[in-house]
């Protein structure tokens, strides 16, 4: 009888340590990032694409911290050429599960910054001391007599978060697929024309390799 219970006992130890090690330390994730963005009420909603990455370190089987970097892209909003880059600093807890040995979900809630980058081309009337002209998208600056051709650039920082999940499927022991990172993408960039609606409500998918070390 005794050995019994210390036989039963040793494979229940084993069991929990094979687990154990099954938890990485930390993780890394670099992949494509896609973005449809709710802009302000002035500006209709547009799509971005771009990439991030992500690191995350794990305190125990369940939950860890992850941090979030990444940036979009989109060079013609409005048609009128707004070439616009989004780049997000996110950080916050993740929480993973890992019960299905090769397929891992995770959800999190992340909160940080975003900093929105437009440029667009204006036409200021050479020698008048006038306000400039957004070039529609039916002119060619290079055929314009009697204008001036700049580039206009603005530029802010505000808040973000974001809100969801995704799920990693193991290929080895230490890189898994993301097939699927979906979350509500919230920022509040300052819109220039109305003192009102400042909150962009946006949703992101991503999609790359995540790569895991260091076996708790």
């Amino acid at each position: 009888m005794k050995k019994s219970v210390v036989v039963i006992t040793a494979v229940l130890l084993s069991a929990m340590v094979a687990a154990a090690q099954d938890v990485p330390r930390f993780e890394t994730f670099l992949g494509y990032t896609y973005v449809r963005a709710n802009s302000a009420t002035d500006v209709p909603a547009f799509s971005a694409n771009g990439g991030s990455g992500q690191f995350v370190v794990n305190f125990n089987n369940w939950i860890g911290f992850a941090s979030d970097l990444g940036a979009v892209h989109n060079g013609n909003i409005t048609g009128y050429h707004i070439d616009t880059t989004v780049t997000n600093f996110l950080f916050g807890p993740r929480v993973a599960i890992r019960h299905w040995g090769r397929v891992t979900p995770y959800f999190q809630i992340l909160w940080g910054g975003v900093y929105g980058a437009s440029s667009t081309q204006v036409l200021i009337p050479t020698g008048t001391p006038t306000n400039p002209i957004v070039i529609p998208p039916e002119v060619n600056p290079l055929s314009t007599e009697g204008y001036t051709s700049l580039r206009a650039k603005r530029d802010q920082t505000a808040f973000a978060m974001t809100v969801g999940g995704g799920l990693d499927i193991k290929i080895n022991k230490n890189v898994s697929f993301r097939p699927i990172g979906l979350d509500y993408y919230m920022t509040r960039l300052q819109n220039y024309r109305s003192g009102q609606d400042n909150n962009q409500h946006n949703l992101r998918y991503t999609t790359g390799f995540n790569f895991t070390f260091g076996a708790q």
